[in-house]
């Protein structure tokens, strides 16, 4: 298993792995809509459902609101089912958190009351003046809470288009933002001409809740909030995310200051992306957020499907990697990690029966 890059202050042998909640913060931006921005759903109007669809799955192994698994135009099925898998394992049992989604998941979860679906960031500002300082506030209630009773948080997401709003967060903060994408080819012009439009709406006097409001997304605030929350009640927290999770550091560590007990897990894809640099961007932020990756390759897979992920496909999402490095860390071999993966992969085909 590759552990990634590790900075000197942080290591993953801290961690409370007796004490942990698995949390997956949803959200939808209409900046998913453009289209060839995001590939998380079989068109660009349904990667506004794929948010719902993720999470139920993950709670009932099938989606609910639509009886159909989020897909890729080519068929590739959503990174929820290697989150599925470890959580088979490890015997978890996700929390869901609506921070906007377009549709309300048909399974127990918290709402943020101030919730709402993001705007497409290249032609309006992202939210209402005031919905990021009261996403914040509501998550950062619901982290000490979630801190007082566990000492490890692992946080997920689901939200198609964010690695569009995440660098337009990211650039507005005056960050070097070298974000992923779910297609094989990052679509980073298209990405570029976007968020530029969303900058013209950027001025000095912003705070950081206003600019958010301008060119962000409900879903990274949110998730702010919730780290934040738990860090200040002593516990450590998790991102289990690709390159998107650099705006949720540059935010916390504008609200927050120092992040130690804040890590970073992802997925070997996501450190192999020539197109992006998680760990160069965690460096420039916050030298002290610690990085690690599960070392996953489907190379090896009997299903097509999968072997797509070594081609550049997909990569990451639903807190996959940091979910899959969780059921490592609690002692589950990589191979029985993979077993785990196919098993799931062939019950959602219909290839294994249950």
């Amino acid at each position: 298993m590759g552990k990634g890059f590790r900075v000197p202050k942080g290591s993953l042998d801290d961690l409370d792995l007796e004490s942990y909640i698995t949390i997956y913060v949803i959200a939808s931006t209409k900046t998913s809509t453009i289209p060839g921005i995001s590939i998380a759903g079989a068109t660009p109007q349904l990667t506004l459902y794929t948010p719902a669809l993720d999470v139920e799955y993950l709670a009932c192994g099938r989606p609910r609101t639509l009886d159909v698994i989020p897909v890729t135009p080519d068929g590739l099925p959503t990174p929820a089912l290697l989150t599925k898998a470890c959580l088979n394992l490890i015997g978890g049992r996700p929390l869901v958190v609506d921070s906007g989604s377009y549709v309300e998941p048909m399974i127990t979860h918290i709402d943020l009351s101030s919730g709402v679906v993001g705007r497409s960031i290249d032609v309006e500002h992202a939210l209402p003046r005031g919905t990021s300082r009261k996403l914040f506030s509501e998550a950062r209630a619901l982290g000490r809470v979630l801190g007082k009773s566990y000492r490890l948080l692992v946080i997920g997401e689901s939200m198609p288009g964010g690695t569009t709003t995440a660098m337009s967060i990211l650039e507005a903060l005056g960050h070097r933002a070298a974000v992923s994408s779910s297609s094989k080819d990052n679509p980073l012009e298209l990405k570029r001409r976007v968020v530029s439009k969303a900058l013209e709406r950027v001025s000095r006097n912003m705070d950081l809740f206003d600019l958010n409001d301008s060119v962000g997304d409900p879903l990274h605030i949110s998730i702010v909030g919730i780290a934040v929350g738990a860090l200040e009640k002593g516990s450590n927290v998790m991102l289990a995310g690709g390159t998107q999770m650099a705006s949720v550091v540059a935010l916390a560590k504008r609200i927050h200051g120092f992040l130690g007990g804040l890590y970073v897990a992802t997925t070997r894809w996501v450190i192999e992306d020539h197109t992006a640099d998680l760990h160069g961007m965690l460096e420039e932020i916050a030298p002290e957020v610690s990085l690690a990756y599960i070392d996953l390759s489907f190379a090896g897979s009997p299903y097509p499907g999968l072997r797509k992920y070594d081609e550049g496909y997909v990569k990451e999402g639903v807190g996959a990697g940091g979910t899959c490095l969780l059921a490592l860390l609690k002692g589950y071999s990589l191979s029985e990690i993979l077993s785990s993966i196919y098993r799931e992969y062939g019950v959602l085909t219909g290839d294994i029966k249950t």
